[in-house]
């Protein structure tokens, strides 16, 4: 295919047609740019839209691949079957692409999950609540005012792991009522250390610098001590190398 003399065909026959370069454009779903580029002989179309621009100029494929005009038709039903063979293809390649690329997301979503399972804080089985929490008896750590957390929510409900130290009973709960009920004393805490969102992998954090805050409101500064609190409590029911992984995410 001579770029010139393609280009020189395509152009007497769009004019015949009384098309502009955009009407043919539409017809073939591209821009007239692409025709500017063809008709000056800078670019080829592909191969694909050959048919497609016989039929809307009314010219043969074989006169298109010429680049002039000719009354010789015998060569144009196999030329076609070769355009119709190499779409076939074309749409196999691009579905074999569409798939692997499928395959290869599925892959490392999968790998993303699987980190992310191994490294999500899990909570310890030797530290969930296995006795009531009463301070000053038997090997109960600490003075926590249990009364004053359930009035507050049930989901803060405590009890006592094997180790005497106070946790919440349901834990999960306890930290979801966190996150609805103290927006105003998280957001300071994020705004004046500028951390992260409150999350089960950033608590710690929070726990540290809620106890420190300065600016605020009283208010808001009390909701952040009280934050703080919360989360010494939920800390015990993660074993100790998990808190010490999670130390200023």
């Amino acid at each position: 295919m001579n770029n010139e003399k393609f280009g020189k065909l395509i152009s007497e026959a769009r004019k015949e047609k009384n098309l502009t370069q955009k009407g043919l454009a539409k017809i073939l779903n591209v821009t007239d740019k692409a025709i500017s580029k063809w008709e000056r002989g800078k670019s080829y179309p592909d191969i694909s839209l050959l048919e497609p621009i016989s039929e809307a100029l009314n010219i043969s494929v074989v006169e298109l691949l010429k680049g002039e005009k000719t009354d010789k038709k015998e060569n144009e039903d196999l030329i076609l079957n070769a355009i119709n063979l190499y779409k076939e293809e074309l749409k196999k390649k691009r579905k074999n692409r569409f798939i692997t690329s499928c395959i290869i997301f599925i892959i490392v979503l999968g790998i993303v999950l699987l980190i992310w399972q191994i490294n999500r804080p899990k909570y310890s089985k030797d530290h969930v609540a296995t006795q009531a929490y009463i301070p000053y008896t038997s090997n109960i750590k600490g003075e926590v005012d249990i009364l004053e957390y359930m009035s507050l929510s049930p989901d803060f409900a405590i009890g006592a792991n094997q180790y005497g130290y106070a946790v919440f009973l349901d834990p999960d709960k306890a930290f979801a009522r966190l996150l609805k009920d103290y927006k105003a004393g998280i957001d300071l805490i994020k705004k004046e250390f500028k951390l992260g969102s409150l999350t089960k992998n950033s608590f710690v954090s929070y726990e540290i610098y809620g106890a420190q805050v300065t600016t605020g409101t009283d208010e808001e500064k009390g909701e952040a001590r009280f934050i703080s609190k919360i989360l010494d409590i939920y800390e015990n029911s993660f074993s100790i190398d998990t808190i010490d992984r999670m130390m200023f995410h």
